[in-house]
């Protein structure tokens, strides 16, 4: 059973803002949805609120849960609670995924990553990110930067892997 959004796809964007997601992402969909019954469409949410990310967050119907109970249990009243259900609520839409496997994506969502005439679609595990395909060579950049930061310049075959556990100062 696949729980893992992994892998990438770079899919056309018709001019209503249809994207079809790819076929393995769907399966996770599915199967990240308690609630999800065959025939039916399983839960999907984008969040496009949060001004430093230059994609669109997308989370099945059990991540999105996790994080609203996260919510729910943060205390009214605090900064923190205000930017969750900011993020989370008002700027986060729910949308559904029709028969052929294409979702429609909201107009502020595809402002917000500047998005054309194509979709990259990149695995996170519990999640996955669309990007502006332009952004998605910017992120490799980043993550080649990251790698070095992170002790990569040292060793020929460095494993990113190997720093699993150890503390690097890096809360991100």
């Amino acid at each position: 059973m696949e729980r893992r959004f992994q892998g990438e796809s770079l899919n056309k964007v018709d001019g209503k803002g249809r994207v079809s997601i790819p076929v393995k992402f769907r399966r996770v969909l599915q199967n990240s949805d308690k609630d999800y019954a065959p025939g039916g469409a399983p839960r999907l949410y984008i969040a496009y609120g949060d001004p430093k990310k230059n994609y669109l967050e997308c989370l099945s119907g059990d991540a999105y849960d996790e994080i609203d109970e996260m919510i729910q249990n943060e205390g009214r009243g605090t900064r923190l609670r205000a930017a969750l259900e900011y993020l989370y609520y008002s700027k986060c839409d729910e949308t559904t995924v029709d028969d052929t496997g294409r979702l429609v994506l909201p107009v502020a969502a595809r402002d917000k990553i500047n998005l054309g005439a194509e979709a990259l679609f990149q695995g996170k595990g519990d999640q996955f990110h669309i990007l502006n395909p332009e952004e998605g060579k910017a992120a490799e950049e980043n993550i080649e930067k990251l790698l070095v930061a992170l002790g990569g310049d040292d060793e020929e075959f460095f494993d990113p892997l190997s720093l699993v556990g150890r503390a690097t100062g890096d809360s991100e």
